[in-house]
């Protein structure tokens, strides 16, 4: 491995000693001797036998590599059992066995059966050689892994496939009150992980800082923001392909030559990439507004100039060029705004005594009719862009506070329902519905007072739009007033429509489920004010983070849960977010 984390070439190491036929060396024959399913010696085809390493990253430990010589191109069967399972990967000519062939998906601290057969351009078959592999164990400590429960799993209800989530870790406080060793421990560190159909981890990578939202690309990588405003692209065996980052951001240049500067000011959140090829991601940007708020709750508080944060909205290419943008200061009223307006998001990001404007988190594209869904947290506002024109096409959320030029694009409630506030993240459907997770605090535009946490709680929420009546209806909520299940999760979240019609919900940072949160502080005695130490705020208490699919009916029924947390509240867990992906092997490699 290079200084950057990056696996060097594979085939370095000791490769491990090939299966032995009835756990016995037949007498005579050295180490290194391969057999056939038989137990007769082999005639080696193989210019160099297989063998089979752990991946030379140790970011990404999981992975194992087969490498051998065949003497030219071939395609490459692999089949792997565990003794649960039993499952084949098949890797065409255009992947090099020389250079090594990656195995992702096995569970940790499990022997493994490696079966090995090649076939060449004339149709030679080569093998098959069986390897014995075991995987290393999981990290220990409770600050290094948290706690993985599983609650349910019912896989023939289940979509098929790996369920990938961005993990992050923190202190139980304030983050703008945390000691520099607390801090570092939060934003350089972060760990992406895949879970099988039981809950168990097949695959995680660790990272040397904070992760936000996670993307799978077409060609099967990842590609993800760091909290310090870099974009990287990853394969699965932890190399880094392409790094990205804000030229202009508040760090300084990064230490990477081949790195890709984009004309931003930051990179955060959750990145997208386009049917074309390109990206669109969330840039900050900063301006110096006059006469604006310096409090939430009294509107006769005085005015002065403020430095404030809004959001940019850029699609840029693999030059880093950015090809298209929609900057909020220029297209909404800045002197609109939200609960949270104050909030020391900004201020831990490089961006000292910043106010938090639109805090946008989440950004799609829409293919249907080539335009750009954003989540403006601090608007409670999701937004519809014509890409073409750069025109609103509609707002969906409260419609307090919207200023006449903008009345005509909300949306008017088809039927009585909720509201979102302060959501996350929205997803076009394949129906061409809205998916959007809400976090469901405040339940206010300023002035108005806002709910307490204490009555405030998180969903997941699909959305139609009839644009031709410019209404909204709401379709399915994975919760309600009724349900026991409900949690309060005040920041970030997720949520999928999955190709089974199920949904897949992550509840990122909730508090703990219980009416007593510690010796002296109930749940009702919680506030959402994040400046004054005098009162207690969630983000005082060890969250914990669940990962669940629901069926997509009035039931919502459970087919999938996973809970995460530490089980002696020190650390507080988070899951930014995730998806369901159908494999984790590259585009054209075929696993059954």
């Amino acid at each position: 491995m290079d200084g950057a984390g990056n696996a060097r070439p594979c085939g370095i190491g000791a490769p491990l000693v090939p299966y032995l036929v009835g756990g016995k060396r037949r007498p005579g024959v050295g180490a290194g001797t391969i057999f056939s399913r038989n137990g007769e010696m082999q005639m080696a085809q193989f210019i160099k036998p297989p063998s089979v390493e752990r991946n030379a990253n140790a970011r990404a430990p999981l992975v194992a590599i087969v490498s051998f010589d065949a003497g030219g191109p071939v395609t490459t069967h692999i089949v792997i059992d565990d003794g649960r399972k039993r499952r084949t990967v098949t890797y065409d000519a255009s992947h090099d066995p020389v250079a090594g062939l990656a195995i992702i998906g096995m569970r940790a601290d499990t022997g493994h059966q490696i079966e090995v057969s090649a076939v060449d351009a004339a149709g030679d078959a080569m093998g098959p050689v069986t390897l014995a592999y075991r995987t290393p164990p999981l990290p220990e400590g409770n600050a290094e892994i948290p706690n993985f429960t599983l609650v349910t799993s019912m896989p023939d209800q289940m979509q098929p496939g790996f369920t990938i989530v961005s993990i992050r870790r923190g202190a139980p406080n304030r983050a703008i009150w945390s000691t520099p060793r607390q801090f570092k421990f939060m934003t350089g560190w972060s760990m992406l992980v895949a879970f099988d159909e039981e809950g168990e981890v097949v695959w995680y990578y660790i990272a040397d800082a904070r992760i936000a939202g996670v993307h799978r690309l077409e060609n099967g990588n990842l590609f993800y923001h760091h909290v310090d405003f870099r974009s990287i692209e990853m394969d699965m065996t932890g190399r880094v392909i392409r790094q990205f980052y804000a030229d202009k951001r508040p760090f300084g240049a990064i230490d990477d030559p081949s790195a890709i500067p984009i004309d931003a000011q930051s990179l955060h959140h959750q990145p997208h990439q386009m049917p074309n090829g390109n990206f669109l991601a969330l840039t900050a940007n900063a301006r110096d507004i006059e006469n604006y708020y310096t409090s939430e709750t009294d509107p006769d508080a005085p005015r002065k100039t403020q430095p404030v944060v809004g959001d940019n909205i850029v699609e840029f290419n693999a030059a880093g060029e950015v090809v298209w943008n929609w900057n909020t200061f220029d297209h909404l009223d800045v002197y609109r705004w939200c609960y949270h307006l104050l909030e020391v998001y900004w201020h831990t990001r490089g961006f000292p005594d910043h106010l938090d404007w639109t805090h946008g988190n989440g950004v799609t594209y829409d293919a249907n009719d080539d335009s750009v869904i954003v989540s403006l947290r601090h608007q409670d506002a999701i937004i519809k862009i014509d890409k073409a024109s750069r025109e609103i096409k509609w707002i969906l959320g409260d419609p307090k506070g919207w200023g006449t030029a903008f009345k005509p694009k909300l949306l008017k409630p088809a039927h009585d329902l909720r509201w979102h506030y302060h959501g996350h993240n929205p997803r076009v459907t394949s129906d061409g519905t809205i998916v959007m997770y809400d976090n469901g605090i405040v339940r206010a535009i300023p002035f108005d007072p806002p709910a307490e946490p204490h009555q405030c709680f998180a969903r997941a929420i699909e959305y139609e739009v009839d644009e031709d009546k410019m209404e909204v209806a709401e379709v399915w909520t994975s919760s309600d007033d009724e349900d026991p299940e409900r949690v309060i999760s005040w920041a970030m979240g997720d949520a999928h429509r999955l190709q089974n019609d199920n949904m897949l919900v992550i509840d990122s940072l909730c508090l703990p489920n219980r009416e007593q949160l510690n010796r002296r502080v109930k749940l009702q005695d919680l506030t959402w004010n994040e400046w004054n130490r005098a009162e207690w705020h969630p983000s005082d208490f060890p969250y914990w983070a669940r990962i669940r699919e629901l069926k997509r009916n009035d039931a919502r029924d459970v087919v999938f849960e996973l809970h995460m947390d530490d089980p002696y509240d020190i650390v507080r867990w988070e899951c930014f977010g995730g998806a369901r992906v159908a494999g984790l092997y590259p585009a054209g490699v075929k696993e059954g």
